[in-house]
């Protein structure tokens, strides 16, 4: 160990650049921060004059601070080259050096990444595009970051400012490593302090200690001051989110810690997004401790080189307590200077030689959070998209009625279910199992906005024609129609309809089911045609009504059945015809009543039977006609009845027989009248009996002939009155009895006999 601290030395080099030779470096600045790109000024003399220092930009830089056998450099890529002048004989350029992850800032894209975690999205952004500078990245051990997303755009962002959104948003922050030997440096994440690493003193130790003057005269580095500032600053955090599906929970997470004075000074966030289902702790927790962190930090001065931003370290010796503890570097200002790099001006008096820096410094105990400092992007109005699936597929939609979309912004459009995540779609009811439901198609240009502008929440709500999908109405011409035209699917060859025409004197409501059609009324359906109705059914037609059913046409009214016609009846019926009815049977009438059937006929009924005519009455038949009855007919008439049958007239009956008429008894014939009784016949008149025929009177029985009269019995006849009789038998013999018998004849009696014998 040297008695007093050597003298610290600049030297600049370029890996893939050629430097002039006899380069010195003047002054240099340098600004580093944790998760924030370093930028090192470094002002160069050379004698060469005209050296063409423009070939210099993009190549590699390494800037090293020597102190006797140590050295710190810091690596990275000249993005800037200044001409300041010349100053005697020497030439003073400046050169601008950042890391390669600053560079990245000059790349703005617009795409999407799907189903990735933030680890996997920077590990796609930096692995590529660090490569082309041949640096790497290394995401460390941090734990944080490693949930997947279901969907993160990246819009209209360079690939810096997106990588840094994202860490900001997992908490996660990042710093540089140039390592001793390395030719490049390495980017590193870290989501906690004991990841990080430790400054150390020229003496191996990590220790410095404070040594206000004349540090130049101690053998090590040491800091010169440093100050303990403690501010006011928020307490808590409420972050609140809507979660769509859950719509009824309200999800939020608080934490607060009042200050000493038990007072709170809450911070509200809502409507930023949750990433995954439960990390509304993890960000109001996040935010929470970004925001402490400006409320103990400490600023200092110092000579230690190897202060870096992202290192810890110790103040050894330091009175406040604050200090005493392990500190965290976010922030160091670095300023050279070395006269003698250039003559001609190191004799001014204003011109200091040396290094120091400017620190910024944490509690090691804090949590390290980044500050959501870069701003998300924002979607200013709504963009249009096309609708996707799958190859062959022409709806794909999901549980949640949400499609796919391609956005003509990305870089690499897939065109396929790929394209998007999810996007919801708005509709003009969304109720829980009723609403409007109407899925865009694949290949549909939709409208999307999003959700306060925020690329990651995107939300279709409607569709737009274009030129390959046109209305479904060509216009002008059919300006006046209105409607929704549907497209059967798969396949695209039919469409269900419906059309509105608002041309004056034409208005008309179209319905055209491309097949089925489902009417279904919970109570009530009314319905009133002003004009015509006309009802096509191609097949069949069933028509049931549950209760009853009232039809009335107050006009004409005529039904055509090309076939048969069936109507079934489970109660009564009953029809009614204030006027005339025809019914007109081209064929057979069959008719059936299973009980009794009542005809009243208020006038005349008249009845043509063309042919024959058959009634059956299984039990009594009556018939009663109040006035006279005639019947007519053509040919024979047969009665058959099983039973009794009885005729009963209230006035005359007349029965005229153009022919013969035969009537033909089972068993008993009786003709009965109440007053006279007359059986007359044109000619013979005969009256036969196969068992005994009684003609019988309670008054007078008068039989007479105009010409003979016959009255022949085969065995006996006898003619009676009271106890006078007359016996005649088939003998011949003749039997005369009575009490008094007279024989007068107005002209001769003879009386003549084989004997004749007088008492």
């Amino acid at each position: 160990m040297p008695d007093k601290l050597p003298t610290l030395g600049y030297e600049i080099e370029s890996a893939n650049g050629t430097l002039p030779s006899d380069v010195r470096v003047y002054r240099f600045h340098m600004t580093e921060a944790v998760s924030e790109p370093y930028t090192i000024t470094a002002d160069i003399v050379t004698t060469e004059l005209d050296y063409a220092f423009e070939e210099l930009l993009g190549h590699d830089a390494q800037l090293n601070l020597v102190r006797d056998e140590l050295m710190r450099s810091v690596f990275g890529v000249i993005t800037a080259i200044d001409w300041l002048g010349v100053s005697g004989d020497s030439l003073l350029l400046r050169l601008t050096i950042r890391p390669a992850l600053a560079l990245l800032g000059q790349q703005i894209h617009t795409r999407m990444f799907q189903a990735l975690s933030v680890l996997d999205i920077i590990d796609q952004v930096l692995a590529e595009e660090l490569a082309v500078y041949g640096r790497e990245y290394t995401p460390g051990s941090v734990s944080r970051g490693a949930e997947v997303r279901e969907y993160c755009a990246q819009y209209r962002e360079s690939n810096l400012a997106f990588v840094e959104r994202l860490l900001e948003e997992e908490g996660i922050s990042y710093t540089f490593v140039h390592d001793d030997g390395a030719s490049a440096e390495l980017l590193e994440l870290i989501d906690a302090p004991e990841q990080l690493g430790s400054s150390a003193n020229i003496d191996g130790s990590d220790l410095f200690p404070l040594i206000a003057l004349n540090p130049s005269e101690a053998d090590v580095e040491s800091i010169q001051a440093i100050e303990w500032r403690r501010r006011v600053t928020s307490t808590g955090v409420l972050r609140r989110d809507f979660d769509w599906q859950a719509p009824t929970s309200l999800l939020d997470s608080e934490t607060d810690t009042p200050d000493a004075h038990g007072r709170t000074r809450r911070v509200y966030l809502h409507g930023g997004r949750r990433f995954f289902s439960d990390d509304l702790s993890d960000r109001a927790g996040d935010h929470k401790a970004a925001l402490a962190q400006p409320g103990a930090r400490g600023y200092g001065r110092s000579n230690v080189t190897s202060f870096h931003a992202g290192l810890k370290f110790n103040a050894d010796g330091h009175v406040l307590e604050p200090v005493a503890e392990e500190l965290i570097l976010i922030r160091v200002e670095h300023e050279g200077h070395d006269p003698s790099a250039l003559p001609s001006l190191e004799s001014h008096s204003d011109v200091h030689g040396g290094y120091s820096n400017m620190f910024e410094c944490v509690p090691a105990s804090i949590e390290l959070r980044p500050p959501p400092l870069t701003p998300k992007p924002h979607v200013r109005g709504p963009q249009t998209a096309i609708v996707t699936g799958p190859g062959g597929e022409e709806i794909h939609v999901d549980e949640f009625g949400r499609v796919s979309v391609q956005f003509y912004w990305d870089e690499k459009p897939p065109y396929d279910d790929t394209s998007s995540c999810w996007v919801r779609v708005a509709q003009r009811w969304a109720g829980p199992a009723w609403g409007a439901q109407f899925i865009p198609r694949v290949g549909m240009e939709v409208v999307v906005d999003f959700l306060e502008g925020n690329p990651d929440r995107p939300l279709i709500t409607g569709c737009v024609y274009n030129g390959a999908n046109s209305p479904p109405y060509s216009l002008p011409d059919n300006k006046t129609q209105s409607g929704v035209k549907t497209n059967s699917s798969p396949g695209g060859d039919g469409s269900n309809e419906l059309r509105f025409e608002d041309a004056a004197g034409g208005e008309e409501i179209y319905i055209h089911a491309q097949k089925d059609w489902t009417i279904a009324v919970e109570n009530d359906k009314h319905q009133t045609v002003g004009h015509d109705e006309s009802l096509e059914v191609v097949n069949d037609r069933k028509k049931h009504v549950k209760h009853d059913e009232v039809i009335k046409v107050d006009n004409d009214e005529t039904i055509t059945i090309g076939n048969d016609h069936s109507e079934t009846i489970n109660h009564n019926m009953s029809v009614t015809v204030v006027n005339d009815q025809r019914v007109t049977i081209g064929n057979n009438h069959s008719e059936t009543i299973a009980n009794n059937r009542t005809e009243t006929i208020a006038n005349n009924a008249s009845e043509t039977v063309g042919a024959s005519k058959t009634v059956t009455v299984a039990a009594a038949m009556q018939v009663s006609v109040g006035g006279a009855l005639n019947a007519s007919v053509g040919g024979a008439v047969g009665v058959e009845v099983g039973g009794a049958m009885a005729m009963a007239v209230g006035g005359k009956s007349s029965e005229t027989v153009g022919d013969t008429k035969s009537v033909e008894v089972g068993k008993e014939l009786i003709i009965k009248a109440g007053e006279a009784g007359q059986i007359s016949t044109g000619k013979a008149l005969g009256i036969t009996s196969d068992d005994a025929l009684t003609i019988s009177s309670t008054k007078d029985i008068s039989v007479s002939g105009k010409a003979k009269a016959l009255i022949e019995a085969a065995d006996e006849l006898t003619i009676k009155c009271g106890s006078a009789k007359i016996v005649l038998k088939k003998s011949g013999d003749i039997a005369i009895s009575g009490g008094k018998i007279d024989v007068k004849g107005s002209g001769k009696v003879s009386v003549k006999g084989a004997k004749i014998a007088n008492n």
